[in-house]
């Protein structure tokens, strides 16, 4: 099977990938409803409808209606969702599905110019370029929010069973990634630069 041109591997791929697109949609969207459920949580219970030791972990009532509820039920919750855990776990989710989805948003580009069969092009680099950048944001990100969880750990303390590890780890394998991708970049680019001199030749 040829590498590139339709009915190739790479449109095999380009399906892979808007197939990958749709689902880190899905998952955006996954966290936009969490972040907004998490939301109503709060507002019911300033209303009085939820026990606030929901947040904390422990048996607490769910109450819908008046006087003692047309609605209810009790719960026991083992685990904690305290904002200082919720909210900076609603951003990492958020910052590494949009950074994927601009990393697979551009490889979808990439791999069509790929399947046209025309891979140099001055627009690929820019693709390439982009998802380099992408992933060092993505890399720093996580680092500045590993510590940023810490330090809200630190003010308002862990919750109750929590196994929180903050211990950085780098990742080589990312870091050689993103120098790879840096390199092909520059390999696109002058690729492109050298296929537009020669049309310009002839």
């Amino acid at each position: 099977m040829r590498a590139l041109g339709q009915g190739s591997i790479a449109s095999i791929v380009k399906v892979a990938l808007t197939i990958a697109w749709w689902v880190l949609w899905a998952a955006l969207a996954g966290v936009v409803l969490g972040a907004v459920a998490y939301g109503a949580l709060h507002i019911m219970i300033g209303a009085g409808w939820v026990d606030a030791s929901i947040l904390t972990g422990g048996e607490g009532n769910v109450r819908v209606g008046g006087g003692g509820g047309d609605f209810h039920v009790t719960y026991d919750q083992p685990g904690g969702a305290t904002w200082p855990v919720v909210a900076p776990a609603l951003v990492i989710g958020a910052v590494m599905v949009i950074g994927a989805l601009v990393i697979v948003g551009r490889l979808r580009r990439l791999f069509d110019s790929f399947t046209s069969g025309e891979p140099f092009r001055r627009e690929n680099a820019t693709h390439l370029r982009v998802i380099w950048i992408t992933m060092l944001v993505m890399e720093v990100a996580r680092y500045v929010l590993l510590a940023g969880v810490a330090g809200l750990f630190a003010a308002f303390g862990a919750p109750a069973g929590a196994d929180a590890d903050f211990s950085i780890n780098i990742d080589l394998s990312t870091w050689l990634s993103i120098a790879v991708l840096v390199v092909l970049a520059e390999v696109f680019r002058e690729g492109a630069r050298m296929k537009e001199e020669q049309e310009l030749t002839i």
